[in-house]
């Protein structure tokens, strides 16, 4: 009787050790996921409707707790606080551009989906932002080309928008990507050592961690009278981004890196 009692109170111990372990392992991104949220995502559902084809943005800067995107027509940003899988925005402002109707009205719901919002989960490499239980709206990371690196210590970004047009120019040590328009495919080409060089000597010419306090000498992307621009320069796996700036008039502390940015990426011309 004895012995009976101590092997079926091994299977019991047994038992309850494969529970914790399957318990453990039932998401285990998920602990990782709730510590922290960084970096840039393209939003792919909103309203339970699919908006694949738009080009709407959520970027979360850790370090200083601050969100920003693109909704639509406007470029927004906030603030944002995170306690364990409970989530919420406050202090939303946007540039003031006037859209289309159609836009407008996407621009409206986006926001007050991040206004609704109190809390995420993370599930097969997507972010959902939810109110309670109801999901409000799902995003993915943006994800680096092929021909980049993954482990590049130092890359760069520059977007442009505006009412009826749209620029992207990524570019790391080996590779330039680039769209000139939201219709047309990514191009992609080889980054040249000359080019590098001259990139990189550019950036060491300014404070790159202290890229968020520069000054905008003009405001025109407020009311429309210019694209919204911004430069993004990865250092070391940290982003560090400007603020909103009219495309064409950077700040003077990066308006040489600007111009070599553009002229990296320009397209080459036909005969």
């Amino acid at each position: 009787m004895k012995t009976i009692t101590i092997i079926l109170f091994s299977i019991l111990l047994n038992s309850c050790g494969a529970t914790q372990d399957s318990k453990s392992n039932l998401n285990p991104d998920m602990d990782k996921a709730t510590k922290t949220l960084n970096g840039d995502y393209k939003v792919t559902l909103l309203d339970n409707q699919s908006i694949t084809s738009q080009e709407i943005t959520l970027t979360f800067d850790d370090a200083n707790k601050r969100v920003s995107g693109f909704s639509g027509c406007n470029n927004f940003f906030g603030t944002y606080n995170l306690d364990n899988e409970s989530l919420t925005f406050s202090n939303l402002a946007s540039t003031k551009k006037f859209c289309q109707e159609e836009a407008n009205a996407l621009e409206q719901n986006y926001l007050k989906a991040l206004e609704k919002t109190t809390n995420f989960k993370v599930a097969n490499n997507t972010i959902s932002l939810l109110n309670n239980d109801t999901v409000v709206l799902n995003a993915t990371p943006v994800i680096v080309t092929s021909g980049q690196k993954q482990d590049q210590s130092l890359s760069f970004k520059y977007t442009a928008f505006a009412r009826g047009s749209y620029t992207m120019i990524n570019i790391d040590q080996t590779t330039v990507t680039s769209q000139f328009s939201r219709s047309e495919k990514e191009n992609t080409k080889a980054c040249s050592t000359q080019d590098w060089d001259t990139i990189t000597t550019l950036s060491k010419a300014i404070d790159i961690k202290s890229l968020n306090t520069l000054e905008p000498p003009s405001t025109a992307h407020q009311y429309d009278g210019a694209a919204s621009s911004n430069l993004t320069i990865t250092l070391n796996g940290e982003q560090y981004s400007t603020p909103t700036f009219d495309a064409g008039n950077p700040p003077k502390e990066i308006a040489a890196l600007i111009t070599k940015i553009w002229e990296i990426a320009k397209p080459e011309t036909k005969n």
